[in-house]
């Protein structure tokens, strides 16, 4: 039982890190992801709203540097639990 329940955790912290690596990819990439995962998975649209805002990109490109430093430091943290859980003994 024990067994199964570190293989389940180990199958979560992998596909955690596919998912947090993905960020590292270019955006246009990250959107083509997206797109044919709500093809699979669709999901509830936002695209109605009528207000938007003028110039988020300016809004974000002083926090984004803060937000790769985040993404890095938490792929690296699940890699780190991946490894360990890995090297494990059998129990």
């Amino acid at each position: 039982m024990k067994r199964i329940l570190l293989r389940v955790v180990l199958i979560a912290l992998v596909l955690c890190e596919f998912w947090l690596l993905a960020g590292f990819l270019p955006q246009r990439w990250q959107e083509s992801m997206d797109d044919r995962l709500n093809t699979v998975w669709p999901s509830h649209s936002y695209d109605y709203s009528r207000v938007t805002h003028p110039n988020l990109d300016a809004e974000l490109r002083p926090v984004r540097p803060v937000g790769m430093a985040l993404l890095t430091v938490l792929a690296v943290a699940n890699g780190v639990a991946i490894v360990a859980l890995w090297r494990r003994p059998n129990a």
